[in-house]
């Protein structure tokens, strides 16, 4: 069975002590998840103003707008730290992970094509943009710099589907030995309903036996994954804070 340790992190390792693991990625500064605290035990409210303090701090004098902290998966939040949290204004956000060894979809359509050339790189591109740009311009280069970086990695395939010709959704798959982890889902929404993003999913699992994503747990996608034959393996609560945003 999966678990969150086990899925791709996108972070560099700054400070390791006894009661979490702070990640920060200087060439990713505006990057919630290669920024933040991983705590290995949960926190009591005393604490974890501490932990805030330490982290604004830190994160003030890089000029980053954030904060964030996710806690150990499968416990609970303690209700105190909840209350602390709305009235902080952070977002409180579940998240879930799911894992399938067999797809139950009524319909697939489109044409999913791995990325391997100029054309199919930039079909991918646009696809992603057009999701990226609820951010900002910075986000959208970031990311497109990220996604040039997994070209040349041999355990990440990057798929693009297209409608009629135009390309419409996209992802990227995880390989390692033991599930695939599908990361980067999107599909444009006005093609959504239509079976794309199943055809992308098919497509992945013809790589292995098993696969994995991670699904936020306020969202109604979750229950889409699961009609389509997922199931909840694990779960974890964090708490996001970006200044300027309520």
């Amino acid at each position: 069975m999966a678990t969150f340790k086990e899925t791709k992190q996108v972070a560099e390792l700054y400070e390791d002590n006894s009661r979490y693991k702070h990640y920060h990625t200087p060439s990713q500064l505006i990057r919630y998840y290669s920024n933040f605290f991983e705590y290995k035990e949960m926190p009591d409210l005393i604490t974890f103003k501490q932990d805030e303090s330490k982290q604004q701090q830190f994160h003030q004098a890089r000029n980053q707008q954030h904060l964030l902290f996710i806690f150990p998966e499968n416990e609970t939040l303690p209700q105190e730290l909840i209350n602390y949290a709305e009235k902080q204004n952070y977002k409180i956000e579940k998240m879930e992970l799911y894992e399938t060894k067999e797809l139950s979809v009524k319909r697939q359509a489109g044409e999913v094509k791995v990325v391997c050339d100029d054309q199919t790189f930039s079909d991918f591109l646009q696809v992603c943009r057009a999701g990226e740009l609820q951010y900002d311009e910075d986000f959208v280069d970031l990311k497109e710099e990220m996604h040039t970086a997994d070209l040349g990695d041999e355990t990440i395939i990057q798929l693009v589907a297209y409608n009629g010709g135009r390309p419409v959704g996209k992802l990227e798959a995880i390989l390692n030995d033991s599930f695939i982890e599908l990361d980067d889902f999107y599909v444009l929404e006005d093609a959504r309903g239509k079976g794309i993003g199943s055809a992308l999913q098919a497509q992945v699992l013809t790589y292995g036996e098993s696969l994995i994503l991670i699904a936020d747990g306020n969202d109604t996608p979750r229950e889409m994954y699961e009609k389509q034959g997922y199931k909840k393996v694990s779960e974890r609560y964090e708490l996001l804070k970006v200044k300027g945003s309520s």
